[in-house]
């Protein structure tokens, strides 16, 4: 097999960002970022009544350990090796980080979506990262922690 080949069926596989800035004034404005979800975690229940009427209940059960992980570890790595400015009480952010992480059915990361808006909900940027998906560039969580919050700083610092 041709080693170019080869490299390119390699490449194929490693993890991907895909950032899109649609308000660069704002990310050049300094801001202090509220690192949260941009979803509630929940799960629908579905019961049928004997009549023949159906009843949804929606029951919430909170985020999995590995998300919060995910964000903790997001946060800090954001704070410590980027210096970013971020807390974890929304009255003094000046911005929001929204992550919405999705899993492989096997266990780990396939993609994480972090959402950069205003405190008035306006999207500032959007940051798509793909995890690997061959076993040669699959990213554990913690790496794969690392390489999302480089890759949420290079989008604030406009890389």
């Amino acid at each position: 097999m041709n080693k170019y080949l080869i490299f390119l069926l390699f490449l194929g596989g490693c993890a991907t960002v895909d950032s899109r800035v649609y308000m660069q004034d704002q990310l050049s404005v300094k801001k202090v970022w509220l690192v949260d979800f941009i979803y509630d975690s929940g799960s629908v229940e579905q019961l049928q009544k004997n009549s023949g009427d159906k009843e949804v209940k929606v029951v919430s059960t909170g985020q999995s350990p590995s998300d919060l992980q995910l964000r903790d570890d997001v946060f800090f790595l954001l704070q410590d090796d980027y210096g970013v400015s971020v807390t974890k009480d929304a009255s003094k952010a000046t911005g929001k980080i929204l992550l919405h992480a999705l899993h492989f059915a096997s266990g780990g990361f396939k993609r994480l979506t972090a959402t950069l808006e205003s405190m008035q909900s306006e999207t500032i940027a959007r940051v798509k990262i793909e995890n690997g998906d061959r076993n040669a560039t699959f990213k554990n969580d913690d790496s794969f922690a690392k390489y999302a919050a480089k890759s949420i700083a290079n989008t604030i610092a406009g890389q």
